[in-house]
């Protein structure tokens, strides 16, 4: 692994997982839009014939569920990396932190002067950084600064 590296490959892989978490989270919202549609009638298939909508809907699936399964793989990586010792029954929680943690954000800038969605967006973040502390079996910090800090030169583990 190169030690020289800017930031330390667990936080590049953390937040690889954090931003396909959030695609897979859009993939869902678009699922459900299209199938919503076609329940309600609000499609004009004058436009886009009914085999080709379902046919749209379907390869939304098809690429949620690939990216949901490169999500566990790199969700599996950093647990590895770090010796496997850590609390995974923390998975479930550090998928959805990380998933509100981003859309709060998200919200946060299409209205950066609100102070309460950038108040929920730090606290999320801290909870985040809590709970994947504790998933990963390393020194419980809520700190993302400190958390960074300590991956420095800690993935030195076996990844195979």
């Amino acid at each position: 692994m190169n030690k020289h590296s800017t930031d330390a490959i667990t936080e590049d892989v953390i937040r690889s997982f954090v931003q396909v978490s959030a695609s897979e989270l859009h993939l869902k919202t678009l699922v459900e839009k299209r199938d919503s549609e076609l329940d309600n009638d609000l499609v004009d298939f004058e436009e886009i014939s009914f085999q080709e909508f379902v046919e749209n809907i379907e390869d939304l699936k098809e690429e949620l569920i690939r990216v949901a399964a490169v999500r566990r793989e790199l969700m599996l990586y950093i647990y590895r990396l770090h010796g496997g010792v850590g609390d995974k029954e923390r998975w479930c929680q550090i998928k959805h932190y990380g998933m509100a943690s981003i859309t709060i954000f998200e919200a946060w800038q299409a209205d950066p002067k609100c102070e309460l969605l950038y108040n929920h967006w730090q606290e999320l973040n801290a909870l985040f950084v809590g709970s994947l502390s504790r998933f990963l079996g390393i020194e419980i910090t809520e700190c993302a600064s400190c958390f960074g800090d300590m991956m420095k030169g800690e993935d030195t583990y076996e990844t195979t």
